[in-house]
């Protein structure tokens, strides 16, 4: 070796060594890259409240401020009213009514997803969910779902638990297999994985409120590491069962509006919502690679665990911080680069603000420009598992919109947080999202209840990158695809894009055509329209919605057959055949120059004329040799082209010339070789002599066999062609004719396929046996022989000289491609000459001509390939619509045909043998009871038109009834019971309203057996919520013994009975107009016939009625049996009932049609014979007496009223006698120390009472304060009565009442007044009294003036807008002026300026005297002001220990202060209506709410003051509102329990503005409009005291007698006689038992005495619990933060030790705790020892005392602190105490 050469392998080898480590650091570098690279948004879609089916939807619900908040499903088979009760610690039920719900979740294509209806029912429906809005996300990621089959693509889900089937009592036949599957949680990502073909990780994730972000989380991280290509991350939540509501409820985290108030002061819990979304990710470099659509970009996320943090559930805010900054980090970002964050923001009063303390401490710092912060949740409220996704999407939404959208419900910002702590501001008004000089950037947070806590970082996407435009060959006609698993859903499709292309007029026609190739899948039913402009294209489309087509429409399903091309023979051929394609497509023009010039080569010679030109423009084209030229240059050119487009024969074949083109286009031949044979056998056959004749025969080949003629062809069963000298020829076809067959002579030059073709073959051979023939690469069908051809067949040059003299077997090869499974022939050919032929033969068969010579080349083809895709044939539409360089259109994703999929749940009758009772099985009773003894038998059930709406559509006189069949079975149902089958007589007493709302309880009483062993019956109602008296409806007497039927109607319809035509649709015309309203359950009617005065009809029963299973004879099915009623001779058309029934006989059951013969049988009576289908009898009425009623009678009050308006009534009442002594008067604060029990205080004025009462409680630990007012006709005396009324809530047994109209006797009466017992006494005149609620009864409604103006104080607000609408729409008032604080600013104000009325809508300070008349002058002088209604008023709560005067007038202001100056300055106005909305916190009182008491109980006064002196004047108290207000929002369901123990039911607006009405039409000044719960109050009143104002109407519990003797000995006295230190573990040992029961351990060895409460287990309900119980052991009322303030067993054993015993430790006590007590007292809030009402207090010891040495500060803590909310900060102390 040279050393050249070896220098040159050394350089050689380092060259080598260097590139290698250059490419090992380049391949590092790429997969650093790729490990950080941020992960596109591709495609979105989702489904949540308030109707949102797509991002599009939920942009406009939140940018608009809507509510998606709604009442229960009605539609799931949940007890709605049962489910519902106001106590949260009711069993079994939930304090709210609403939430945000899916309404139709139940609603599924099945079929789409080839799921059978079975295990569609079995399906968990959030699995359904997923598979609808997974394969939409692909739509609208422009991803054709079926491409992806195969393929590494992840489906990641976040799903929780579902309830759905859980407690079903039957599932229907063929269900239960699926059910495992159909619920296992697993299986929600995997079925998308399934049907979708993907082949990446199937991952379902609950992490509960968390699962969607954790979900997209890994799914951001598969596909970065390339686990997976693309990816579908989302999560789903379907609230199937209430149980989620009622497990909620006992922990009290729910709002009881169902509202989510996110970071608001008014923050009362979180509303359950449903919801699912899915986002398709990939990474960005990929998503721009495949020019997809990015509608954001993951730029970073993070996961972690609160792990051991203070509780299970509770969330912790430093592990959010660290979530959130390592979020930040992974997106390498930093807090000031994010613009906004969507909150977690649940609403609740722990989690809101501890979440709002991390996001103050990570993202609120270091920043110029605010973080902004909001949360979906306002809005749809909270998702759970599909929260994040929500929160996600609205984001991306925003971005894209540059709007960040408010957040509803913040009336003000929680206190529970310091905003000044850094730069974080609440979304409480919609804010321009300004474009920066970098990318909008959003964080979304999500917290689980696990603990796991996820936060991402949402980005802006970047611009859109244009590609490389490629053009198509259409540009002026554009084939739109349209495509769906079935025909409905085609039709639908259509319709919508359809809509898009009308509304969408920027939309280019050619990209929409390209979007819909390239973006959606090929389905099996199909379309295609053809459009030159958009018009065309509507016009299509809305045809096709309509289930029919246009001509330029192809329409067709997939087959699974194969495709045919069939090329055209001699005598299809037409001057200018496809001209249009030679000019329109170069594909075409080249194949068509190609082989004319090899044509004309071989012609040169023989012909003048070029190819092209003869078929272009010249009349010889129908010469032999041009025809076969003309013919084989035009369909091999068309082949070419459709070959272009992707088009491809599994057969070909053609008619005599067109066999050529087929075998050059199978490779037998080469086009060269192709054109010599052509070119040779056109001469040739011209070169023949003329003379011969063609003639077509409409008969079969065996009619013309048996002459001496040739047949050139066979193109049908009855279709030949003869051929021949042309006198033979002729003859024939004359012998024909007169044998009846049809013949016509065809146009031709020659005879072929005759054996005047003979002198040619010769010559031919010689040509021929010069060509190459091939095998064929595509099989061919033979005109020679009629079958599919042997390949050796077609390459011998003999089988081409056969070809030309022997018969074209067309109609055979027809056959042999169809037996062959041909099911597609596509004809190419100038017309369509074959396709008529060949369906005559293949009728199953589709035939598809490519060209119509009445129609233009270029459309015709371009639908003949349209029909060919719609058969399921493969088209390359991009080669003909080419490629845009700009992103796919957006287009409708999927319409899906739903149906209704729902397992009813368990009903509630399954429970009666739980009960002791027996299950009636019976869809209208649920359990039946024996009377023991008496042989009395009793039946009970519950009638609902929300659990059974089919009774709803039976109505009469406008008011729904019972029907009175209904009775009838119940009757039989019982008679069956005790063996007497048969019903002897039944009498209607009084019909049964079913009221809209309510349920209604039933009995069904069975008397004993008499001497002829028949037996009563009777039937009882009252409302199911009320402790009212039963009403008897019906009487009757049950016999045993079934008669035997004498009748059938076999024979039907009967001899002699006369059709009525269009019966049913007569009779219920005719019913509905004499007062008869029959819904569909009741629609059974189907024919009638007369027969003089007797009825036949036939009756089924419809769908919405039901089942039959359970009943007897479904009531809706016997009623209808009388609806022919209408065509009795003499009928008047009058409404009449059924009155009394007899002789009623019942011979079969589970009737669903009869057949029904009505007979007179007396004077308003009549017969009825009932039988089934066959005539076989059913049941029979030996009479039924009717009687006229009218609408007025019917028209009853509505009973819900009668439970929700009161007054309060004032009582004589005796004072006891009681010994006369001193009592204490005290006028001051200083005085109250020295004063003992009974102490009494006058107070004028509600700020003097409050001093008092908070000096009262903080100066003496127990006794009672009796503060007296002066007579309560007072308004200022009346305040003070609302605000002690709240203080007594707070502090049972410390306040006493009494308003006395002689203050100076005051004193004297005191002592009688609290030995009464009664907590408020007024005493008149020397009479005592006491107040009692009582029912008000409903005065006539009276409207209001139209023509007058009315004002409306706080006009704007929630209640004060249904008000304002309720005048105008029911009352039409014409002139409104709504005055409030904002003006036309507040929202909604707008909507109400819309009004059909003249609306004024002012900003007005009502407190301001000069500002009201301003106002007040602005009353039009033609509508002069008529009413006032006064609905202003704004709340600070807060327990009476924390209220200031400040506060006090804070709330009196709008409320009092403004209801007295509108008082004053209309005095002198003729007003028909002054109306003040107060609360019933006036007259119950409320704790929290003394201020708000105070004024309310004011306004109370000034109504009655006004209506004493002879002004109108109403005051309407009202409990809670269903719509959220400024005046109720406030009264949480737990404030109305206290209110009424539990007692109060929330008003809907419609009730609500009835009892308005009802206060607008009452005499009486002040009304108690609240809806109260009796069934509530009645099972508190069994457990603890009713309020003293219910007495009257609820009947308090006995109490239990209790003798001195006989009571054992208290824990105190057991315990007391121990020595201490053996005294306090039995006492510790009490705790630990307690402890133990509280939680559930068998043991209380099981509880460690010195662990804290936190750590065993306890929530704030156990802590409740806990303290219950012992307050019934030490025999006194212990305080509710008891275990918090004592946090361990022995601690808490300390305390009640030195509440039993004098000689417990005393300050010993805290010996050695003095540090842990400092770190308690810096860890809780001040607004806690204010609640407390120690702080002045503490300030007193603070002013005194020393400094803290600065090293005993623990600056490290102060963080912590500041991001605890109270139950964080008492945790804290609690796991402190144990250290």
């Amino acid at each position: 070796m040279t050393d050249n050469v070896v220098h040159d392998n050394e350089t050689l080898v380092r060259y080598l060594k260097r590139v290698t480590a250059d490419l090992h650091h380049a391949r590092g570098r790429i997969a650093e890259l790729q490990s950080t690279e941020p992960i596109a948004i591709v495609g979105m879609a989702c489904r949540f409240p308030g109707g949102v089916a797509s991002p599009e939807d939920l942009w406009r619900l939140v940018v608009s401020g809507g509510d998606a908040v709604s009442g229960f499903p009605v539609n799931r088979g949940w007890d709605v009213e049962g489910l519902y009760h106001p106590d949260p610690d009711h069993a079994g039920t939930t304090y709210t009514r609403e939430g945000g719900f899916l309404h139709d979740v139940g609603d599924f294509d099945a079929g789409f997803f080839g799921i059978s209806p079975r295990e569609a029912l079995a399906m968990d429906p959030q699995q359904r969910l997923m598979l609808e809005i997974s394969w939409e996300a692909l739509e609208r990621a422009g991803i054709d779902p079926d491409c992806l089959r195969g393929k590494n693509i992840g489906v990641f889900t976040g799903a929780t638990a579902s309830d759905y089937a859980i407690g079903s009592p039957s599932v229907p036949e063929g269900v239960e297999g699926f059910l495992m599957t159909g619920a296992l949680g697993g299986v929600l990502s995997g079925r998308v994985s399934y049907f979708l073909g993907l082949e990446g990780p199937a991952v379902t994730v609950d992490t509960a409120c968390s699962s969607a972000l954790v979900a997209l989380h890994l799914a951001a991280q598969s596909v970065r590491s390339g686990e997976s290509s693309l990816a579908l991350a989302g999560g789903v939540t379907v609230l199937a069962g209430g149980s989620a509501f009622v497990g909620f409820s006992r922990q009290r985290g729910l709002a009881p509006d169902g509202r989510c108030k996110a970071f608001g002061a008014a923050a009362d819990g979180t509303g359950f919502a449903e919801g699912a979304g899915v986002l398709v990710v990939e990474r960005l470099s990929d998503a721009i690679r495949n020019k997809r659509r990015i509608w954001g970009v993951i730029r970073g996320s993070a996961v972690n665990q609160d792990g051991a943090s203070n509780g299970l559930t509770a969330p912790s805010g430093p592990s959010q911080q660290r979530v959130i900054r390592s979020a930040l980090a992974d997106a390498d970002l930093s807090a000031s680069d994010v613009d906004v964050v969507e909150a977690h923001g649940t609403g609740t009063t722990l989690g809101d603000p501890i979440e709002a303390q991390a996001l103050l401490a990570t993202y609120g710092q270091d920043r110029d420009l605010p973080l902004w912060l909001g949360s979906v949740k306002s809005n749809i409220g909270h998702t759970q598992a599909a929260a994040g996704v929500a929160g996600v999407i609205k984001m991306v939404m925003a971005m894209r919109n540059g709007v960040m959208p408010k957040t509803l419900h913040v009336d003000e910002p929680t206190q529970q947080v310091d905003w000044s702590a850094g730069a974080v501001e609440l979304l409480t008004e919609a804010k321009d999202w300004l474009s920066l000089d970098r990318p909008r950037r959003a964080g979304v947070s999500a917290f689980g209840a696990s603990g796991t806590n996820v936060h991402v970082i949402v980005e802006q996407p970047p611009e859109p990158v244009t590609g490389e435009h490629k053009p198509g060959v259409l540009n002026e006609l554009v084939p739109l695809l349209v495509s769906a698993r079935d025909k409905n859903a085609l039709a639908d499709q259509a319709r919508r894009l359809a809509t898009v292309l009308a509304e969408h007029h920027q939309l280019d026609l050619v990209e929409v055509a390209r979007s819909l190739v390239g973006t959606r899948a090929a389905l099996a039913d199909r379309a295609v329209v053809l459009a030159a402009d958009r018009a065309e294209a509507v016009a299509g489309l809305e045809a096709l919605s309509q289930r029919s087509s246009t001509p330029a429409t192809a329409t067709g399903s997939v087959s699974d057959g194969s495709m045919a091309i069939l090329f055209s023979g001699q005598g299809s051929q037409r001057v200018g055949m496809a001209r249009g394609l030679y000019e329109r497509f170069p594909v075409f023009r080249k194949a068509f120059d190609e082989v004319c010039g090899l044509l004309d080569a071989q012609l040169a010679g023989f012909v003048d004329e070029r190819v092209a030109d003869v078929v272009f423009g010249s009349d010889v084209v129908d010469q032999t040799v041009f025809a076969q030229a003309g013919l084989f240059a035009v369909e091999l050119s068309l082949f070419r082209l459709v070959e272009s487009w992707g088009v491809v024969a599994d057969f070909v074949g053609g008619h005599s010339i067109g066999e050529v083109t087929a075998a050059c286009v199978a490779g037998v031949l080469s086009v060269e070789d192709a054109a010599v044979l052509v070119a040779a056998r056109g001469r040739l056959m011209q070169a023949l002599p003329s003379g011969g004749a063609m003639v077509s025969v409409a008969a079969p080949e065996s009619v013309v066999s048996s002459y001496r003629v040739d047949v050139a062809a066979v193109n049908g069963p009855e279709s030949v062609v003869v051929s021949g000298a042309e006198d033979v020829v002729l003859g024939v076809a004359e012998k024909l004719s007169a044998e009846g067959v049809k013949t016509r002579r065809l146009n031709v030059s020659h005879a072929f396929h005759s054996s005047l073709m003979e002198p040619m073959l010769d010559e031919f051979r010689a040509v021929l046996e010069k060509l190459e023939f091939k095998s064929p690469k595509i099989a061919m069908v033979s005109n020679v022989t009629g079958r599919i051809a042997d390949p050796d067949l077609v390459t011998s040059p003999e089988y081409w000289v056969d070809h030309v003299r022997r018969t074209v077997r067309f109609a055979d090869g027809v056959s042999a491609l169809r037996a062959a499974d041909v099911t597609t022939f596509l004809e190419l050919g100038p017309d369509g000459v074959l396709s008529g032929m060949g369906a005559e033969v293949a009728e199953d068969a589709v035939f598809i001509p490519a060209l119509r010579k009445e129609v233009d080349d270029v459309r015709a083809l371009i639908l003949a390939v349209g029909r060919l895709y719609t058969r399921g044939m493969t088209v390359d539409w991009t080669g003909l619509l080419g490629e845009s360089a700009d992103l796919p259109v957006e287009l409708p994703t999927y319409a899906f045909q739903r149906q209704t999929y729902w397992l009813d749940p368990a009903k509630s009758t399954a429970d009666a043998n739980g009960l002791g009772l027996a299950v009636a099985d019976h869809p209208l009773l649920g359990a039946i009871a024996e009377v023991p003894g008496s042989g009395q038998m009793l039946f009970t059930g519950r009638l609902s038109l929300k659990t059974q709406p089919w009774l709803g559509d039976h109505a009469a006189g406008g008011v729904v009834l019972l029907a009175g069949t209904a009775f009838i079975e119940l009757a039989l149902r019982a008679g069956d019971e005790v063996g007497c089958g048969s019903l002897a007589e039944l009498v209607i007493e009084a019909p049964l309203v079913l009221p809209h709302e309510a349920a209604v309880q039933i009995r069904v009483e069975v008397g004993t057996a008499d001497d002829s062993m028949q037996r009563s019956v009777h039937v009882y109602s009252r409302p199911a919520d009320a402790g009212t008296e039963w009403t008897r409806h019906v009487s009757g007497r049950l016999v045993a013994g079934l008669q035997p039927a004498a009748f059938d109607l076999t024979q039907w319809p009967p001899a002699g009975a006369v059709p009525v035509e269009d019966a049913a649709e007569q009779a219920y015309n005719s019913l509905a107009g004499t007062g008869y309203g029959y819904g569909p359950a009741f629609r059974g009617l189907r024919a009638v016939w007369t027969r003089g005065d007797e009825l036949f009809a036939e009756v089924v029963l419809p769908e919405e009625a039901g089942g039959v299973e359970g009943f007897g004879l479904h009531p809706a099915l016997l009623d209808a049996a009388f609806h022919a009623a209408p065509f009795r001779p003499g009928q008047e058309g009058q409404l009449v009932l059924p009155f009394a029934w007899r002789d009623v006989q019942l011979y079969a059951t589970g009737a669903t049609a009869l057949r029904v013969h009505l007979a007179p049988a007396g004077q308003d009576m009549v017969s009825v014979r009932l039988t089934d289908s066959m005539g076989t009898p059913v049941a029979s009425v030996g009479s039924v007496v009717v009687r006229p009623v009218s609408p007025g009678d019917l028209a009853v009050e509505n009973d819900w009223l009668r439970d929700a308006l009161f007054r309060l009534e004032w009582t004589e009442f005796t004072l006891p006698d009681t010994p006369t002594h001193a009592v204490t008067v005290v006028s001051t604060v200083d005085e109250l120390t020295a004063a003992g029990d009974g102490a009494m205080t006058v107070q004028r004025d509600a700020v003097g009472a409050l001093e008092m009462v908070q000096g009262w409680l903080a100066a003496s630990p127990d006794g009672r304060l009796v503060v007296v007012t002066p007579r309560l006709d007072d308004p200022a005396a009346a305040g003070v009565w609302g605000l002690v009324r709240s203080a007594q809530l707070e502090h049972p047994d410390r306040f006493v009442l009494l308003a006395i109209d002689d203050i100076d006797n005051a004193a004297a009466v005191v002592p009688g007044v609290l030995a009464s017992g009664e907590p408020q006494v007024a005493v008149n005149a020397g009479m005592a009294s006491i107040p009692r609620v009582v029912r008000a009864a409903p005065d006539h409604e009276v409207r209001l003036d139209p023509a007058g103006t009315v004002l409306i104080t706080g006009g704007t607000g929630a209640l004060g807008g249904l008000v304002a609408r309720h005048l105008v729409e029911q009352h039409k008032i014409k002139s409104l002026i709504l005055a409030s604080r904002r003006g036309i600013d507040a929202p909604g104000a707008a909507e109400l300026a819309e009004l059909d009325a003249h609306v004024q809508i002012v900003s007005c300070d009502i407190t301001d005297r000069a500002a009201v008349a301003r106002l007040l002058a602005q009353v039009p002088q033609d509508a002069p002001l008529t009413a006032v209604v006064h609905t202003a008023g704004v709340v600070d709560d807060g327990i009476v220990t924390a209220l200031t005067p400040d506060r006090l007038d804070a709330v009196f202001q709008p409320k009092a202060d403004a209801a007295v100056i509108l008082d004053e300055l209309t005095r002198d106005l003729d007003l028909a209506a002054f109306v003040l909305f107060s609360s019933a916190a006036g007259t119950f009182g409320n704790p929290g709410q003394g201020n708000y008491a105070a004024a309310n109980a004011f306004l109370d006064a000034l109504a009655q003051r006004r209506h004493a002196e002879g002004f109108p004047a109403t005051s309407l108290a009202w409990g809670g509102w269903q719509q959220s207000s400024e005046m109720t929002a406030h009264l949480t369901e737990g404030d109305l329990k206290r209110i009424s123990r539990g007692g109060v039911a929330t008003l809907t607006a419609q009730e609500g503005l009835e009892l308005f009405d009802c206060g607008l039409a009452s005499t009486e000044p002040v009304l108690i409009t609240a809806k109260m719960d009796f069934a509530a109050l009645r099972e508190q009143a069994a457990s603890t005291p009713v309020h003293p104002l219910l007495r009257g109407l609820v009947r308090p519990a006995r109490r239990i007698a209790r003798q001195e003797s006989a009571r054992g000995p208290s824990l105190a006295e057991r315990l007391g006689g121990l020595p201490a230190a053996q005294r306090d573990n039995a006492l510790l040992d009490v705790v630990r038992h307690e402890v133990a029961a509280t939680i559930g351990h068998s043991s209380a060895t099981q509880v460690d005495p010195d662990r804290g409460f936190n750590e065993l287990g306890f929530d704030s309900l156990l802590a409740v619990e806990l303290r219950n119980r012992l307050s019934d052991l030490v025999e006194q009322r212990l305080q509710a933060t008891l275990i918090f303030d004592h946090p361990t067993p022995r601690a808490l054993t300390r305390f009640l030790s030195a509440e039993l015993f004098t000689d417990a430790a005393g300050p010993a006590e805290f010996a050695g705790r003095e540090e842990e007590i400092r770190r308690v007292l810096a860890a809780t809030p001040m607004a806690r020892f204010e609640e407390l009402g120690i702080m002045d207090a503490l300030l007193s010891l603070a002013a005194h005392a020393p400094a803290q040495p600065a090293e005993q500060a623990k600056p490290d803590e102060t963080p912590l602190i500041a991001e605890m909310d109270v139950d964080d900060l008492v945790a804290r102390a609690m796991r402190k105490a144990r250290k």
